[in-house]
């Protein structure tokens, strides 16, 4: 009989094991914003008795078949049931940041699933500059701000629908006296055309990211205009010290060529034979002297007379004709007049002159 009664009691042990419900899908970790509502769902088999939620190992709210037992206004409860499955879910309503804790849910058996709820707070966005002109092609630094955050949100930026690259901006995260978070991004970047520039702030209890954008005008650089006014001012100045340059450089060689005939002039001078020149009373200019006694005749001219016939006079005659120098004899102040000449007269001398003496012999 012992026997039998160990065996009965070892069999209703089983069944009651094999019979006991389970936990098919326990909750999910969840994110809410503070002040809205959060909700998890436990799925139990059919043959469930008591389910009882709990926060941080305190119950919160038991659940039977009858319906819920709500102790606290600020939990609900809804239920979904199918033909297998028993869906219990769990509403908490404007959650703060003391719900920021463990969810349990807990059907009396050893099997109890869990999951947390991270409660978050949206700070504000903004820009610490406003900036709407920047000039073309120069960097500029753009500051987004996000105070007031918690946890510290994900900055990115994009330029009109294109995101940024990383390394072009930076972000630091300073911790308030209030455990949120104030995150700085700042942004170097070149513009060559007006662009929409939007930051962007992100937490995973937001659906969709907190956003801040500003239109940059870009407007032509300074230096362009500056540069033009440069060239406006140096062309002119260099044209001119060329100029300059070029005229001095005239002046030098005219100089140098002035000096050089010059020069060529002196030498020619000295190696031509000098014209007597006079200068009359009344200060003109006199080129020679004319021998009234000297004229150009026949061939009868060049007889000599007997009394020149001697030999001495003929010695002087033989010289006189192979010498090339023409010599006039002075005249008698009373038997010959200086005339002025009022010009210049070539001399046409042939190439083997003939010379003419008159000589008269008393």
């Amino acid at each position: 009989m012992v026997t039998v009664r160990r065996v009965l009691a070892l069999f209703s042990i089983s069944l009651g094991v094999c019979l006991s419900a389970t936990i098919i899908e326990g909750p999910k970790d969840a994110f809410a914003l503070v002040h809205s509502d959060a909700a998890f769902n436990c799925t139990v088999s059919l043959n469930w008795k008591i389910i009882i939620w709990m926060i941080g190992r305190i119950p919160i709210l038991t659940v039977v078949k009858e319906g819920p037992i709500e102790t606290n206004p600020q939990f609900g409860h809804q239920n979904y049931s199918t033909t297998t499955t028993f869906i219990s879910e769990l509403i908490i309503s404007r959650v703060t940041m003391r719900n920021n804790t463990t969810v349990q849910c807990n059907i009396q058996t050893d099997e109890i699933r869990q999951a947390f709820l991270f409660v978050q707070v949206e700070g504000q966005l903004s820009f610490a500059t406003d900036i709407s002109s920047i000039e073309q092609n120069r960097v500029f630094i753009i500051v987004c701000k996000a105070e007031g955050w918690y946890p510290a949100p994900a900055i990115l930026w994009k330029k009109n629908s294109t995101t940024i690259d990383s390394k072009m901006y930076s972000t630091t995260v300073h911790q308030s006296s209030e455990n949120h978070y104030n995150t700085f991004s700042t942004l170097n970047l070149t513009l060559s055309v007006s662009s929409n520039i939007t930051c962007l702030a992100n937490i995973k209890a937001l659906p969709q990211p907190r956003t801040t954008a500003l239109f940059i005008t870009v407007k032509p650089t300074a230096d362009g205009n500056q540069s033009w006014l440069i060239i406006a001012i140096v062309v002119p100045i260099a044209v001119a010290i060329l100029l300059i340059i070029l005229i001095i450089v005239i002046v030098i060689c005219l100089k140098r060529r002035k000096r050089y005939e010059t020069r060529y002039r002196n030498e020619l001078s000295k190696r031509s034979p000098k014209t007597p020149q006079e200068m009359s009373t009344n200060g003109k200019e006199i080129y020679g002297v004319d021998n009234i006694g000297m004229s150009i005749g026949s061939e009868n001219d060049y007889r000599l007379s007997p009394s020149l016939t001697s030999p001495y006079w003929m010695d002087m005659r033989s010289r006189e004709m192979n010498s090339n120098v023409l010599e006039t004899p002075p005249a008698p102040a009373d038997n010959y007049a200086v005339q002025e000449r009022t010009q210049r007269q070539p001399m046409n001398v042939p190439g083997n002159p003939r010379k003419i003496r008159h000589m008269t012999t008393v």
